[in-house]
């Protein structure tokens, strides 16, 4: 399938989901007529649908998903600590002693900070203002804080100052945050300045590391999004859906660990006896 057919097929799935929450239920035959393809059609894409936790199939048609559905979690709503807690602790296991670690905009990332009190020789580039604090409270390492404007949400630092600033830095890795895995293999961000500061980063560190906040994979396209292929590593707050596990091995990820009932964590580096931690992939 082209990226024209590929595209299409989202558009069409995008208009289902939104008229089945709209209506609250739609039959297949209905469906057919309205977006003039086959009932074959309408029932794979249902499929799909049901699959993301978007709707429910019953008889013939299509019911919307209760919003209590674990992946209907409102976005922007931060993560709870028994889900984001399993996540740190695969992400903590990544970095060692004498690392220099750049952690990115978003809570997420930044609460890291306790977990990295024992790793000895660290050094920590900060890119939001309120992190700062807590590293100088329970860090005996190097802190560094990133230079840049201040962005619209008061804290975070960005523009092309503090792009520039991240070449002065020798990272070995990046930890930042996105919101959920596309189909088209992005990673959907907050914003366009989140785009534009974790693109750079990527290409400065050796190894970079995304918290994913959803596990489902998203039909929306945006402008604000990076190719996962820039990451090296991926952790989900729980085993990530089929569709997203089919996109995480086209591009070459393999789960490498996981916490019990929880979090897991998907790598491109296929580490082999005697390989150096953060050598690119």
């Amino acid at each position: 399938m082209n990226i024209g057919s590929r595209s299409a097929v989202l558009r069409r799935r995008l208009k289902i989901a939104d008229w089945i929450r709209q209506h609250g239920q739609m039959r297949v035959d209905e469906l057919s007529e309205a977006l003039a393809v086959s009932t074959v059609t309408i029932r794979a894409d249902l499929n799909y649908l049901e699959e993301q936790g978007l709707l429910v199939r019953s008889f013939g048609k299509a019911i919307a998903a209760k919003v209590s559905h674990p992946r209907e979690r409102p976005s922007g709503e931060p993560l709870g600590k028994s889900l984001a807690m399993p996540m740190l602790r695969l992400a903590s296991r990544i970095i060692e002693a004498d690392h220099v670690l750049l952690i990115g905009h978003g809570e997420l990332p930044m609460q890291i900070i306790p977990l990295l009190a024992e790793i000895q020789g660290l050094s920590l580039i900060l890119a939001a203002l309120e992190a700062v604090p807590l590293a100088r409270h329970l860090l005996d390492a190097r802190i560094h804080l990133l230079g840049g404007e201040i962005g619209p949400d008061s804290c975070s630092l960005e523009g092309s100052q503090a792009l520039r600033s991240l070449e002065f830095y020798p990272l070995t890795h990046f930890l930042m945050q996105a919101e959920m895995l596309s189909s088209e293999a992005g990673l959907l961000l907050a914003s366009k300045a989140a785009e534009r500061f974790c693109t750079a980063a990527c290409r400065r560190a050796a190894r970079r590391i995304v918290l994913v906040e959803r596990p489902a994979l998203s039909l929306e396209r945006r402008l604000s999004e990076i190719p996962l292929t820039l990451l090296t590593d991926a952790i989900f707050p729980t085993s990530p859906s089929t569709r997203s596990r089919g996109v995480l091995a086209a591009t070459g990820f393999v789960l490498l660990a996981a916490e019990p009932g929880a979090a897991a964590h998907f790598s491109r580096l296929h580490l082999q006896t005697g390989a150096a931690p953060g050598a690119p992939p």
